[in-house]
């Protein structure tokens, strides 16, 4: 029994992969359930067993997108930073550092599903707008505690929204110019920028 949950659970991880890395390379149109099922080498039977349509595989293949950046996340050292600048100047070069990996660099979903699916389909947009919402949340909190701590009022929703649209637009020039070094050039400048606002003169 224990063998066969083995293999189920691994088959469910090759359709992901493949919807995720479809989804990536040509958006989610071209995470046709043929197409899946061909990169993931299953019958669409065994799509099926795993998954009840191709959007239940999207929502799925959306919300490991997710989850997998908060484990890295959770994983990294600036979680024991011994203050709120540090905590956000490590946060900034973890992402920094993450980025270098070349499949990070293929795209975010959230993105993707948020352009691509904002007239066509509720649910899924619905899905990435919540995950974008937790995200500039957290970023937020980020700021306003490094705010805070450093007695510089700053604009923590500004700053959090200029982040995510810094790593969006570099992950999207990356891609275009066929650039790895975008997302590091970007990112290092927006670091240099807010560490300035925070050790600014009152």
């Amino acid at each position: 029994m224990a063998i066969g949950k083995s293999k189920s659970a691994m088959s469910r991880e090759r359709i992901l992969v493949g919807a995720r890395d479809l989804i990536l390379a040509r958006g989610y149109s071209a995470m046709t359930v043929d197409a899946v099922c061909e990169s993931a080498g299953i019958t669409k039977g065994g799509f099926f067993y795993h998954f009840d349509s191709k959007d239940a595989l999207g929502e799925a293949a959306l919300s490991k997108f997710w989850s997998d950046a908060e484990e890295r996340q959770s994983k990294a050292p600036f979680n024991n930073a011994p203050d709120p600048i540090q905590f956000l100047e490590g946060y900034l070069d973890f992402a920094i550092e993450a980025y270098q990996d070349p499949e990070l660099r293929k795209g975010c979903m959230l993105a993707i599903f948020t352009i691509e699916l904002a007239e066509s389909n509720e649910q899924l947009f619905k899905a990435a707008s919540k995950y974008f919402a937790d995200w500039q949340a957290t970023l937020l909190e980020m700021f306003e505690r490094a705010s805070n701590y450093a007695g510089q009022k700053i604009d923590a929703r500004a700053w959090s929204d200029l982040y995510i649209t810094t790593l969006e637009g570099a992950l999207l020039l990356s891609k275009s110019n066929s650039d790895p070094d975008a997302i590091k050039r970007s990112l290092t400048l927006y670091k240099s920028l807010i560490l300035q606002a925070l050790a600014s003169d009152k």
